[in-house]
């Protein structure tokens, strides 16, 4: 069953602030994260490798820990042992080349995702995203995703990894895909935005400052141009465009900037 996030929009008239009805909308439902790139092929490798080196000695680096297509199974199902994952972390830590080193990464992830153990796995994702490569749409959607069900405090983190997904949307799977993916992350990006909106209005109400003025200001406009955004996207791609409207003329505070061509 999918899950329903429930969003009161706000909305500022002349005679002060109201609140809209309460909109809802429906989660995307959780993916099983099956990390297909995890392609540990020696012919890969070397196509990927940023300088030239002996191949063998990818899987000599650290032969503690066995190689890493030994290791690929295990890590797909979740069964690395305690010990392989020190080691893995150790080698990817001491290594130098970063081909080995997102390999590495990709498998601690994979083992982690498989062993439900999502805290880590957002761990591992976050230093590949941010130290190793960030190239991947699929895992800036699955981490953006993730940052988005830790609520406000993750808000900001949450979009701007939805905005590198969207940056690299020319590696989805073409067709249907695409266009899944896409209304996804703008429709995240947009509820994410309008929850961080309410959140910032909700602390105004209770301290009128300056700065928290300015602060709900900015969250709002945010909420306005990324719902218009993935309402012009719902529009042109056919899909569903009913909470992307509301969502719109809620930040907007009337129908006119929503009125897309």
């Amino acid at each position: 069953m999918r899950a329903i996030v429930l969003l009161t929009a706000l909305t500022l008239g002349c005679g002060g602030g109201k609140k809209t009805p309460a909109v809802q909308i429906e989660a995307e439902p959780e993916e099983e994260f099956t990390p297909a790139f995890v392609d540990l092929s020696l012919s890969t490798i070397g196509e990927e490798a940023d300088d030239a080196f002996d191949m063998a000695s990818l899987f000599r680096e650290e032969a503690s820990c066995g190689d890493l297509m030994a290791l690929e199974p295990a890590a797909l199902i979740g069964s690395l042992s305690e010990e392989e994952v020190i080691c893995l972390e150790e080698s990817l830590a001491d290594s130098e080349r970063q081909t080995f080193k997102k390999k590495v990464s990709l498998l601690l992830m994979s083992d982690a995702w498989a062993k439900d153990d999502r805290h880590r796995w957002a761990s591992v994702a976050s230093r590949h995203l941010t130290d190793i490569d960030r190239s991947d749409p699929d895992l800036c959607y699955k981490y953006s995703r993730h940052l988005a069900r830790d609520g406000v405090e993750a808000a900001r983190q949450a979009i701007r990894w939805a905005d590198v997904a969207l940056e690299n949307r020319t590696r989805f799977p073409p067709g249907e895909t695409t266009v899944a993916r896409v209304y996804a992350l703008m429709k995240l990006k947009a509820v994410v935005a309008a929850q961080f909106w309410e959140h910032k209005e909700a602390q105004y109400a209770s301290d009128s400052s300056a700065d928290l003025d300015e602060a709900r200001d900015d969250a709002r406009n945010d909420a306005k141009t990324f719902a218009r955004e993935w309402l012009e996207y719902a529009r042109d791609s056919g899909r569903d465009e009913t909470v992307a409207y509301q969502l719109c003329v809620a930040a907007a505070g009337g129908s006119d900037f929503c009125q897309t061509q």
